[in-house]
């Protein structure tokens, strides 16, 4: 497998400043229509789609109408409204919004002057789009992604990661159209998450710990630094509460402190050199996956941490060193989902276990896009942006090709990048949606 992907940083600035869009038509329209448990997902070729689970509703986004190799068979409700797109251009990373009306996305365009990048903005059923920001410098936050695109989980505000000039920054868009970007921070490596109400974030940005009250040009601060090595600060779903990696008294421990107030702390469990973390979506534990190498990108130990000082529940360790390598909580807390490592096929598997940790099912056995590793590699961070879980918890959108394990239960496959849907009970087979690098599902 390729080596973990690491962040660009050029330099650090502690300068806000705004960017105006490009003019062009607003995606703002009358009766803007949800879209309900719907995938989006990007062709090999670079289009945007939005289908149905079972395949069917298929909406072309994006792309030129000409690309049939990218269209799978639309003859059961599809609807290609695709938005002009030139040979030269394509788009990636598409993130939903939380109300299901709008993506956004990253577009590349290749011209004879150099290569345009910028972040698209668009409406889910139509594709009518606008550009809320171009770079300046058409450099990459990391091989594979352009940027890093966040919608907060409530209201129309837009947050995204891009490389400029000065080094790698945050910037929000308020969601009106016509509207500048705003500069929030910039430096690396530099992760983050949203309040569940918006008004605020969590920010790790190098050795800093902070939260960010009204994220913009009046934001509040309080801060402190934290030598640890881990990635997204936690949130809890009230909002009270931040999780993080500090020093404790005999070596690193995963501390909690109340978002009004980060100079109250409390241990609730030693953890190694190199560790990631999320809290369950009731609020009552923590996801902890940690690891006793620090010289590997993967986990070797994945436990649940209830919040109240509980028993520990471990969901995996030890026999088979460095197997986890991400996580995923379900949208009600009551199963988490990782990938795992299968040594001795080389290749990954996708688990799923009850929140409680007793029943772990081994679903499917893949090797992951390039678009699928990238998401792998910071899941700490995409978690809150993009969700591999259908909203009722019931499956998973993957996109890679079949392993060794999967081909020898069900025979032979369409080779390339496709999309799959798999059943976390195990009962159904693999649901192949057609050729793609990358899906994500709407959060309603």
């Amino acid at each position: 497998m390729v080596g973990l992907l690491s962040l660009s940083v050029l330099a650090c600035s502690n300068s806000v400043d705004s960017l105006t869009p490009e003019s062009g038509p607003s995606i703002e329209t009358e009766g803007e229509s949800t879209q309900v448990n719907r995938i989006a997902y990007v062709s090999p070729g670079g289009a945007l789609f939005a289908v149905d689970p079972d395949g069917t509703n298929l909406s072309q986004l994006t792309g030129s109408l000409q690309a049939q190799v990218d269209i799978p068979d639309i003859g059961s409700g599809g609807d290609i409204q695709a938005q002009p797109l030139q040979i030269t251009e394509y788009h990636t990373w598409p993130t939903w919004s939380a109300d299901g009306t709008k993506l956004a996305a990253s577009r590349v365009t290749l011209g004879e002057d150099g290569t345009d990048v910028s972040v698209r903005v668009m409406d889910a059923r139509t594709g009518r789009s606008e550009t809320v920001y171009e770079n300046g410098l058409a450099g990459l936050v990391a091989e594979g992604a352009p940027h890093y695109i966040y919608w907060a989980p409530t209201g129309n505000q837009l947050s995204f990661l891009a490389s400029t000039p000065e080094g790698l920054s945050l910037f929000v868009w308020d969601g009106q159209s016509g509207n500048p970007v705003n500069l929030i921070d910039r430096g690396a490596p530099l992760y983050y998450q949203w309040s569940p109400d918006a008004q605020a974030m969590a920010i790790h940005l190098g050795p800093d710990i902070m939260w960010a009250k009204s994220p913009g040009k009046n934001s509040t601060r309080e801060s402190f630094r934290s030598p640890a090595n881990f990635k997204t600060p936690a949130i809890s779903p009230d909002g009270q509460s931040m999780a993080y990696v500090d020093e404790a008294d005999f070596g690193l421990g995963l501390f909690i402190s109340p978002t009004n107030d980060l100079n109250q702390s409390n241990k609730i469990v030693d953890v190694g050199p190199n560790s990631a973390v999320m809290w369950s979506p009731d609020g009552s534990q923590l996801a902890v996956a940690d690891q006793s190498n620090p010289r590997t990108p993967l986990f070797d130990l994945l436990m649940l941490v209830p919040v109240d000082g509980g028993p520990t529940t471990t969901l995996t360790s030890g026999n088979n060193p460095s197997e986890v390598w991400a996580f995923f909580w379900s949208p009600a807390g009551d199963k988490l989902a990782w990938v795992a490592v299968n040594p001795e096929e080389q290749e990954l598997e996708w688990v799923v276990s009850p929140s409680d940790g007793s029943d772990n099912k081994r679903l499917f056995s893949f090797q992951p896009s390039s678009e699928m590793f990238i998401m792998f590699s910071f899941f700490d961070q995409y978690a809150y942006s993009h969700s591999p879980w259908s909203p009722d918890g019931k499956s998973l959108v993957i996109a890679g090709t079949k392993g060794k394990v999967e081909l020898r239960s069900n025979g032979r496959t369409p080779t390339g990048d496709r999309i799959y849907v798999l059943d976390v009970e195990g009962n159904e087979s693999p649901r192949d949606l057609g050729a793609g690098v990358l899906a994500v599902w709407s959060w309603n």
